[in-house]
């Protein structure tokens, strides 16, 4: 199996479903069947030729019946990034048809094109009465992670979509089922009764998954409506919202904003921490949101930069809650226990964070929340696989030593009750000194 990056090329090899040199593709073939179905595709154009590492996620892959290439579903879905494509070829029609039918029963996957059929005659002349049959299918991976899996990042069912007037993919983040919540909280409290989790379950599906979606929908338009436009298409626009009896968003539909560079140039360590920073001072200060939740998980990297996803645990800056309400009791355990507020406690108490500003927002919805966590992950961008092969990182290069630095003066200041960095705009100010720097 090859990532297609303009030619066929070597790939690591694992476990796959029969196949033989009798029906596999040569790549020539190979070759063929992606000009006959691709040459014209705009988006296999601008994927296809992006930059791939040799353990990064790539967006299209191409396989053929050769014995060693992986290409069962449950194979093909880590190696490909959400949204990306999987072409598998082969001589033998039925090896097509059997396994398009693993894929469009999978549950994770779409059938781009179904099982077809492909005439290659020799020298291109047709006169000719004597030609091979290429046999193919192309799926797309439009789910985030693999059915009956869970997953700590993810609590909504989210999809890639097509959307019905444009024909593109968007993104469809819906309320989880009934059943599906019930599976998830025996998975997290395996001792519980059943009527004490379907109590739970309930009371998650009908009110407080509908209540952030519906916080959701209006922290994004308030961010479409608020921030400068060179920002606006760094995070996810609002298509359109379905809700119920209630007035509860239950469905929300989002333009995608598809992890990959297209046919530009990764983006160094320091545009990525820079474009960060630049993103979350215009979400502070200019929407006046706070996102309070930017882990790696939660951030991207397109054809347009840095952007930022999920919005679902946003508010707005001086935002309270009336005592004692449900939102009131989510937020503060929600500040209790989400992972940057545990990795603040564990931060905070080994004393590798003294800042007084990032301290104090230790259980506190507050924007040093944003910049605590921004500030620890400029120096690993690469713990997000998605990004292998979007940004550069080099752990003993000058950038990297410089923005470990400042990353220190953030979280460990000379005199921790006056930090020189109190603010996103501060961080900016930071990375901005670290570029003139290191142009001199």
């Amino acid at each position: 199996m090859a990532p297609h990056t303009g030619q066929t090329s070597p790939a690591p090899r694992a476990r796959s479903i029969a196949g033989s040199a009798a029906t596999a593709l040569t790549d020539r073939q190979l070759r063929f069947v992606l000009k006959r179905r691709f040459g014209k595709d705009k988006e296999f154009q601008r994927q296809s030729h992006a930059l791939h590492t040799s353990d990064s996620l790539v967006d299209f892959l191409v396989a053929t019946a050769n014995g060693h290439d992986p290409h069962l579903p449950d194979e093909v879905f880590p190696m490909l990034r959400w949204g990306g494509q999987f072409v598998f070829a082969s001589r033998q029609q039925d090896q097509v048809v059997d396994l398009a039918k693993r894929f469009n029963t999978h549950g994770a996957w779409v059938i781009e094109q179904p099982p077809a059929t492909l005439n290659r005659y020799p020298l291109n002349f047709r006169l000719l009465l004597v030609h091979k049959r290429l046999h193919y299918f192309v799926t797309r991976k439009t789910s985030l992670i693999k059915p009956g899996e869970s997953s700590e990042r993810f609590t909504y069912n989210v999809n890639l979509t097509r959307h019905a007037e444009s024909g593109s993919y968007i993104v469809m983040k819906q309320v989880p089922t009934f059943d599906r919540v019930v599976a998830r909280l025996r998975e997290k409290f395996p001792d519980a009764d059943i009527e004490t989790l379907r109590r739970r379950a309930r009371k998650f599906t009908e009110k407080i998954f509908p209540v952030f979606l519906t916080r959701e929908t209006a922290i994004l338009k308030l961010l479409q409506r608020d921030l400068p436009s060179q920002f606006a298409a760094k995070v996810p626009q609002v298509v359109s919202a379905e809700q119920d009896s209630q007035g509860y968003v239950r469905t929300l539909y989002l333009k995608w904003l598809r992890n990959g560079r297209g046919d530009k140039p990764p983006l160094t360590q320091l545009q990525f921490a820079r474009q960060a920073a630049e993103l979350l001072v215009a979400i502070h200060d200019t929407a006046r949101v706070i996102h309070l939740d930017l882990r790696l998980d939660n951030v991207v990297i397109t054809p347009d930069g840095v952007g930022f996803v999920d919005f679902g645990s946003a508010v707005r800056v001086g935002e309270s809650f009336p005592e004692a309400s449900l939102l009131s009791t989510l937020f503060e355990e929600m500040m209790r226990t989400s992972q940057i507020q545990r990795m603040l406690g564990k931060m905070a108490e080994g004393g590798m964070v003294t800042s007084q500003e990032i301290r104090n927002s230790y259980h506190r919805i507050d924007k040093a929340v944003d910049f605590f966590y921004l500030a620890v992950q400029i120096n690993a961008p690469l713990s997000n696989p998605d990004f292998r092969g979007l940004v550069t990182f080099e752990k003993d290069s000058p950038e990297a030593r410089e923005l470990a630095t400042l990353t220190e003066l953030i979280l460990r200041p000379k005199d921790p009750e006056k930090p020189a960095f109190k603010s996103a705009r501060d961080i900016l100010d930071g990375i901005l000194e670290i570029e003139r720097r290191l142009k001199r």
